[in-house]
């Protein structure tokens, strides 16, 4: 499908559900101020969907001008007290004596964390802020759009996310292949040796135990078996070759020795594809034994990260 709806300049005009509403109107000129609408009313509905009785009680206009106001990167820690009194130490109540203090903050802190996030996925030359301030603030009024239906909302935020997910695996791979001595192997995938192993090799069939930290194209880590099961227990985790990883696990892992520590980047198509978002990923492997097929993973489940 050719999305020539978002490609062309253009005006919309919205109408309500109800005939007797007066018409309500957002001017759109681009793919750009419409995605930056969306984004600015996905934010909003963090605050709309919080709880219907705390909702209702907020001071629309000061959250409004909250996030108006931050909208540029500028921490608010100071708010998190102020929403600390307005809805209490575990936030499950509501004090009504800080609700025009806390609703700024509550404005404040999602303008923080929106830019913030926008800037981190290298977004910025992408989103047009004044788009966002309208979107936000339909989206907190729940006044009713096209643009504001789940379902084109989820779409626009999928293509955007893929787009960025896209652009910065290519900018982790490009960065990657800079790294001296690093190995490039099959489909792309590359190996960095942080420390070299003296033991056995695993084939493509084999079960290994490894260790490992997976990290995002931007550096955060998603997973680490470092940190165990939260009882303790840190042990390594035990994963079939054949068939229970993602491709890039078998490309790269049979290129290990164990006792080696090493470092792996999987282009998206090697990763997890399409299902998530065409994300490139970078893993810390550390190889700690090899077996034959079955050895390891006869009882066992593999982690869904691998």
């Amino acid at each position: 499908m050719k999305h020539a709806l978002f490609l062309s300049l253009f005006v919309f005009i919205f109408s309500s559900c109800s005939n007797k509403e007066k018409t309500y109107t957002v001017a759109l000129k681009d793919h750009k101020d419409s995605l930056s609408y969306v984004l600015g009313a996905i934010n909003a509905k963090t605050i709309v969907n919080s709880g219907t009785e705390a909702f209702d009680k907020l001071d629309k206009t000061l959250v409004l001008k909250g996030f108006k106001q931050n909208l540029s990167g500028t921490p608010a820690q100071e708010c998190l007290n102020t929403l600390q009194l307005l809805f209490g130490p575990t936030y499950q109540d509501f004090n009504p004596t800080y609700v025009k203090e806390g609703s700024l903050c509550m404005g404040k802190m999602s303008g923080y964390a929106f830019y913030f996030d926008i800037r981190k996925l290298g977004a910025l030359d992408k989103i047009n802020f004044s788009m966002v301030k309208k979107g936000f603030e339909d989206g907190l009024y729940k006044r009713d759009t096209m643009f504001l239906k789940d379902n084109t909302m989820r779409f626009m935020m999928t293509e955007f996310m893929t787009g960025l997910n896209i652009s910065n695996g290519n900018k982790m791979m490009a960065k990657a292949k800079k790294i001296p001595g690093i190995a490039v192997l099959q489909g792309g995938v590359l190996m960095e040796t942080i420390k070299a192993g003296s033991g056995p090799q695993p084939s493509a069939t084999d079960d290994v135990k490894v260790h490992y930290i997976l990290t995002s194209a931007l550096g955060d880590t998603i997973q680490s078996s470092y940190k165990g099961d939260g009882k303790g227990n840190v042990e390594p985790i035990p994963l079939a070759l054949n068939g229970g990883v993602i491709p890039g696990w078998t490309i790269a892992i049979p290129q290990m020795k164990v006792g080696g520590k090493y470092r792996i980047f999987i282009p998206w198509n090697l990763a997890y594809g399409e299902q998530q978002g065409k994300e490139s990923l970078c893993f810390l492997v550390e190889l700690i034994a090899v077996g034959k097929e079955g050895s390891f993973t006869a009882n066992a489940k593999n982690p869904q990260a691998q």
